[in-house]
C-alpha cells in the first residue's frame, strides 16, 4: 500500500479542497483525483464525498482517518530517524498558540533554536485551545500553547491566568476593583467567536449561568470596539487584555476563574519535536 496515497488524501481532507490539496503537495488537481481514485479502488470503498464547497470524508474513511493519521505520524519519525542516523537532521516542528501574548517568547526561542538547527522547518499557527489541542493529537500539531484541556498529551504549566470582565470605562460598574457575576449578568454580553468552546464560553458553563447575549464578534479587538462604545461588557483572558484601551475598564471577578494556560505537545515527539521540546525547556518564560 503507497502511503503516499494516505498523505494526498490526508492533505484532501484538511484542506477541505482537492486543489488546495494539489497547491500543499505540489501536484495538480487530476493528479490528486487520480491518486485518491487509486486509493480507493485498493480499499474497496469511496473516500470522499466530492460537492462545489469541496470534499469531506465518507463515513467509512472517517472511520480509518485516526489510524492514517497515526500511520503517516510514524512514517515521518522512521524518516528523522533515518536522517539523523546517517548524520543530517530534517522534519518540521508545528507549533499552535491560542494567546498572541506568547508569540514573543515562541518566536524568539525559534529563532535561537533555527541557529543551532537550520534545516529543521518550523510552522506557527493560532486557533482556539480546543481546536489547537485537537490538531495536535491528531498529529497535526507537535506543540501548543493552549489552555488546560482534555486529552491524551503531555502538559508543561507556563501560568496561572485569571479571566476579567471588561465594561465600557464609563459604565457605572467600572470604579470597582472587582464585580461579582450576577452585577453583570442582566448587562449585555458580547461573545467573541460563537459558537467556539473558549474559556469565556467554559467559565458561564462552569458557573451555571447563561449571559444575556447580544452582539458577536469575530476577533477581540471588535469585541474591544463595541465595549467602548457603550455596547456591553465581555469576559476575557487577563493575558490577552488590551490594558491601554481607555475606553474600557477591566475588573476582577469575585469569586475569580483562574484558567490554566501551558504548553501541550505528543507523549511520542518526533526527533525533530524532542530535540526543540529539550530546547524549550531551558528557555520558559517567567508567569505573567
Amino acid at each position: 500500500m503507497d502511503t503516499e496515497h494516505w498523505k494526498v488524501l490526508l492533505a484532501a481532507i484538511d484542506t477541505g479542497s482537492l486543489s488546495a490539496a494539489g497547491e500543499k503537495l505540489g501536484y495538480t488537481v487530476s493528479g490528486i483525483s487520480r491518486s485518491v481514485a487509486a486509493l480507493e479502488k485498493e480499499i474497496g470503498f469511496p473516500l470522499l464525498y466530492r460537492s462545489k464547497q469541496g470534499v469531506t470524508p465518507t463515513p467509512p474513511c472517517a472511520r480509518l482517518l485516526p489510524d492514517v493519521r497515526e500511520l503517516m505520524y510514524v512514517q515521518n519519525k522512521i524518516e528523522q530517524t533515518a536522517a539523523n542516523v546517517l548524520g543530517y537532521e530534517q522534519g518540521s516542528v508545528g507549533i499552535g498558540t491560542a494567546y498572541r501574548h506568547y508569540y514573543p517568547w515562541i518566536t524568539a526561542v525559534t529563532s535561537q533554536f533555527r541557529a543551532l538547527h537550520p534545516k529543521i522547518r518550523f510552522d506557527i499557527v493560532n486557533g482556539t485551545s480546543t481546536d489547537l489541542v485537537g490538531q495536535l493529537e491528531r498529529h497535526a500539531l507537535d506543540f501548543c500553547i493552549v489552555s488546560a484541556r482534555e486529552g491524551a498529551h503531555q502538559w508543561l504549566p507556563l501560568c496561572q491566568d485569571p479571566l476579567l470582565a471588561v465594561v465600557p470605562a464609563n459604565h457605572p460598574l467600572a470604579k470597582r476593583e472587582s464585580v461579582p457575576l450576577e452585577a453583570l449578568l442582566p448587562e449585555p454580553y458580547i461573545q467573541t467567536c460563537p459558537g467556539l468552546d473558549i474559556d469565556s464560553t467554559r467559565f458561564f458553563t462552569h458557573r451555571g449561568v447563561k449571559p444575556n447575549l447580544q452582539f458577536t464578534t469575530a476577533d477581540v479587538q471588535a469585541t474591544y470596539a463595541m465595549i467602548g462604545a457603550g455596547l456591553g461588557y465581555t469576559i476575557g483572558n487577563r493575558i490577552n487584555s488590551n490594558f491601554h484601551d481607555p475606553a474600557v475598564r477591566h475588573l476582577a471577578i469575585d469569586p475569580p476563574e483562574i484558567i490554566e494556560i501551558g504548553l501541550a505537545y505528543s507523549k511520542v515527539p518526533t526527533p525533530a519535536a524532542a530535540a526543540f521540546l529539550k530546547f524549550i525547556k531551558k528557555q520558559m518564560p517567567a508567569e505573567t
